[in-house]
Order: C-alpha cells, then sequence, then structure tokens
C-alpha cells in the first residue's frame, strides 16, 4: 500500500532569498542603466502672456481757432482765422476776415488727417465761395484755398496754424482815470519760450518781456509811454480754458497800481 507525501513547505530562510532575488530581478527590468534609459519628455512650455493692447494714438482733431496770413487779389492784407468744432465726423465752424465778419461754413468734411470746407460771402452784390482743403500736421494745415473772389476761380497756398493753449490774442478792459481802455496782447509758445506783442492805439507795438508760462501760470512785464511819462506793467494770472485770471501791477510816477486781470481769447 503506497502512502502519498505532502511536499515539504519551503523554510521561512528559503521565502526571504526567493523573495530578495525576485526583487533583484525586477529591478534589472525596471531600472535600466541611465545609458539605456529612454529620455524624459520636455516639459511643455508655459503658455505665454497675453501681451497688452498697444496704446492707441489719438484720431486726428481739427478743434480749434486757425489763423493764417493772406494777401488779397486787390494787395490788402489780412489775417482770417477760423473757429472749428469737430464731433465725430461733423465739423461746424465760423470763419471770419476781420472783426464782425463771422460767416458758417458749409458743406464740411473730414475724412482722418484731411478737411474740406467752403466759405460763402457777399462780395459787392456777388455771391463769392472759396473752398478749403488740407491735411492736418501737428499744429498746422497745409493746403489749397480756391477762390473766385477776383472773378474767374484762383488757387493759393495755405498754411493755418492752430492757438493752442496761451497762444493767441487775448483782450481785457483797464479803468483808468474814469474811464475804460481795452487792451490786448498776442502770444506765441514755442516750446518753452513764450514771446509776445501789445499793439498801441497807434500803430505801434510793445514786445513784453520776462515772459513765462508753466503749469498754466503765465507771466510777463510790458513797459509803455514816452519820454518821461513811461510805465511798467508785470502781469500774472492762470489760463482756464479760453480765459485768463489774474492781476496787474503797474508802476506809476506816483506808485504802484494793482489791478484785476481778466482776459479773454479773441481769436
Amino acid at each position: 500500500m503506497r502512502t502519498s507525501t505532502a511536499p515539504a513547505l519551503a523554510s521561512p530562510s528559503s521565502l526571504t532569498a526567493l523573495a530578495f532575488l525576485l526583487l533583484l530581478c525586477l529591478g534589472s527590468v525596471v531600472s535600466l542603466p541611465s545609458a539605456e534609459r529612454p529620455p524624459a519628455p520636455a516639459a511643455a512650455p508655459a503658455p505665454a502672456a497675453p501681451a497688452a493692447p498697444a496704446a492707441s494714438a489719438a484720431p486726428p482733431n481739427f478743434t480749434g481757432t486757425w489763423h493764417w496770413n493772406f494777401t488779397m487779389p486787390d494787395g490788402t492784407s489780412v489775417s482770417p482765422k477760423i473757429k472749428l468744432k469737430q464731433e465725430g465726423d461733423t465739423l461746424t465752424g465760423t470763419s471770419s476776415l476781420r472783426s464782425g465778419t463771422d460767416v458758417s461754413i458749409t458743406n464740411a468734411v473730414v475724412a482722418g488727417d484731411r478737411v474740406q470746407f467752403d466759405v460763402v460771402r457777399q462780395q459787392h452784390g456777388a455771391v463769392v465761395t472759396t473752398h478749403y482743403q488740407g491735411k492736418l500736421d501737428g499744429k498746422f494745415v497745409h493746403g489749397t484755398v480756391e477762390s473766385d473772389w477776383a472773378g474767374a476761380k484762383q488757387s493759393y497756398p495755405w498754411e493755418a496754424r492752430r492757438s493752442v493753449g496761451i497762444e493767441g490774442t487775448w483782450k481785457w478792459s483797464v479803468p483808468f482815470g474814469g474811464r475804460s481802455f481795452e487792451s490786448k496782447v498776442i502770444l506765441k509758445l514755442e516750446g518753452d519760450k513764450l514771446t509776445g506783442s501789445m499793439p498801441g492805439r497807434d500803430g505801434r507795438s510793445t514786445e513784453i518781456k520776462n515772459a513765462t508760462f508753466k503749469d498754466n501760470e503765465v507771466t510777463f512785464d510790458a513797459e509803455r509811454g514816452r519820454g518821461d511819462f513811461r510805465m511798467l506793467s508785470k502781469f500774472q494770472g492762470k489760463l482756464d480754458g479760453d480765459k485768463i485770471k489774474g492781476v496787474i501791477e503797474t508802476q506809476f510816477n506816483d506808485g504802484p497800481r494793482t489791478n484785476d486781470w481778466d482776459a479773454v481769447r479773441a481769436e
């Protein structure tokens, strides 16, 4: 009679050795030498931050008061001005050759930095149409003027300058001896340099001195008079749109006098 024998169980020490061999085999498969190990995939680059939108330049705008000098066909020299107001593509304004001759512009068209419009006037019973067209260039408009002022249409160069800030003609009234006198000053700003002149009633002009303009504060001196009667006036004021408000201190023979200075833009 055959007796079956159960397989002998491995001893604990044999199991430990077997587990160690298994770990070695697995290690040889999982841990390849560095020379044989496939390269790790490169990390994906971080998404770039969105670029800040570029600041857009302000669109051209013709709003302002524009001046230029012009010699009429009859030889008369005039200094016309045009006051323009632009809202979007709509342009309105008035034109004047001298004080009291304002007329509205017509047929105004704005396209980017280009402008055109007409000015219609009555001249010796006839209708005179002047057509302006030009291109904006900083404080200037360069273009042409076409007019039938002398009958047949003629074309002339046109260069108008915009009065900006303190620039332009300013007028105010000054009380003296129980009366009121109107005074004017014409100011021009080139960079940081302020210059100007004060027209006199006798046709002569007085150049201003020591003129400054900074942070909307304007100062200048003007010395006027003849012979022994001369007076020095010191002007100090603050620009606020089309107004200057400040004081005038004038040195007379009997001492200084101070008056309010309330000037408004005339041109």
